[in-house]
């Protein structure tokens, strides 16, 4: 066991040091760490913050038709993928889409597998 210990505790170092800031890894929108560097986003973060809503909400960043959407969602809201915005922080017109575009939509921010970076919370 004691010469275990040394490569656990290598071990624990190694993992807890996981970077915890996915948002600052990531370059979307012509920004990098777009949670911290796009105005209106941070603004909805700062928000949220003040309505002391932050630890309810998440901000996925999807693709729809090749281009990004940042999918902004509260824990307790009932809609799913309601509250899209484009990189210059306007409203995603879901109307545009098709009902295939839209369920695939959907299936990236909710479904376990889907095809999404959750770029808040931060880990």
């Amino acid at each position: 066991m004691k010469k275990a210990l040394p490569f656990l505790l290598l071990a624990l170092l190694t993992f807890s040091c996981k970077e915890k800031n996915v948002s600052k890894n990531v370059e979307v929108c012509g920004v990098k760490d777009p949670i911290r560097n796009l105005p209106w986003l941070r603004d909805l973060v700062g928000k949220a913050r003040a309505n002391k809503e932050d630890r309810a909400m998440t901000i996925s960043l999807v693709e729809l038709r090749g281009e990004p959407v940042i999918n902004y969602t509260l824990s307790y809201m009932s809609c799913i993928g309601c509250h899209n915005f484009h990189c210059d922080g306007s409203r995603v017109d879901m109307s545009s889409y098709t009902e295939a575009e839209i369920r695939e939509f959907q299936k990236n921010v909710w479904d376990e597998k889907g095809k999404r970076i959750v770029l808040w919370p931060e880990k």
